[in-house]
């Protein structure tokens, strides 16, 4: 039985559609990637499960002029349209991508592949290869199976079918044809510089955090040794940076 399901139910946990949250995730988006965007602001760039078009709004922002999202999910899609968002509902992302053959020039793919049942995760980022044009450029994110709170990442959504490690990610996107990958760290819990640091929860909070990612590091080492547990990435998410191979 195929029952649809009301994702709302937990996004509305974390999202709003409120200026101030819409800001607050719009700061978050351009902080996360754009050290990794293409300059050109010409570029055809899609979201894939945009949910409620956050990051493409932090691109648009930023001066991004043929953004677009794709997203299966009824009272997000709503959400984007309200907000003037290019969007397009669909029910399968590996069908309409499949007609997109190099279309491409950056797609987006943020906290979804954890999503997709892991008999179809392959064939999935093969068909995110195959819409980019040659030398295109995807950036994706994935829960992080090395973190502190790896089990709770993975198992709060009861859609997530998996979570990753770098060696794991990594695996799946040269199995689906990228080249030059690359793979981050990436901080939902910021510095909260000298202005922040005057008071006391913030502090404290950011103290905690250098304590407990600290402890999780040596626990790292001592399992592995040095050369391996100095480097594993410990963030809650990973992001991971791949190209598709250019004409030549």
């Amino acid at each position: 039985m195929n029952q649809k399901l009301d994702y709302s139910r937990y996004y509305l946990k974390w999202h709003s559609d409120t200026p101030q949250h819409t800001q607050s995730m719009k700061s978050f988006y351009q902080s996360m990637f754009s050290r990794f965007l293409p300059a050109d602001r010409n570029l055809s760039i899609l979201d894939i499960g945009c949910g409620m078009g956050f990051a493409l709004l932090a691109l648009q922002d930023m001066g991004y002029l043929d953004v677009k999202g794709i997203e299966i999910d009824d009272a997000q899609v709503k959400s984007c349209l309200e907000k003037g968002i290019k969007v397009i509902k669909v029910a399968n992302s590996i069908e309409y991508l499949a007609k997109k053959n190099n279309s491409y020039e950056l797609i987006l793919c943020l906290d979804v592949i954890e999503h997709i049942p892991h008999e179809k995760q392959l064939e999935f980022v093969k068909a995110i290869q195959t819409s980019l044009k040659p030398g295109g450029k995807l950036i994706c994110t994935v829960p992080n199976a090395n973190s502190g709170l790896a089990s709770r990442w993975r198992y709060n959504d009861w859609t997530h079918h998996i979570s990753f490690t770098e060696h794991s990610l990594d695996f799946l996107l040269f199995n689906a044809g990228f080249e030059k990958i690359e793979i981050y760290e990436t901080e939902f819990f910021k510095n909260p510089g000298i202005k922040g640091l005057i008071k006391v929860k913030p502090f404290l909070h950011w103290l905690l955090f250098l304590l407990v990612r600290s402890l999780r590091r040596l626990e790292m080492i001592a399992e592995l040794g040095w050369e391996q547990g100095k480097n594993i990435p410990l963030s809650l998410n990973l992001l991971a940076t791949a190209e598709k191979q250019k004409t030549l």
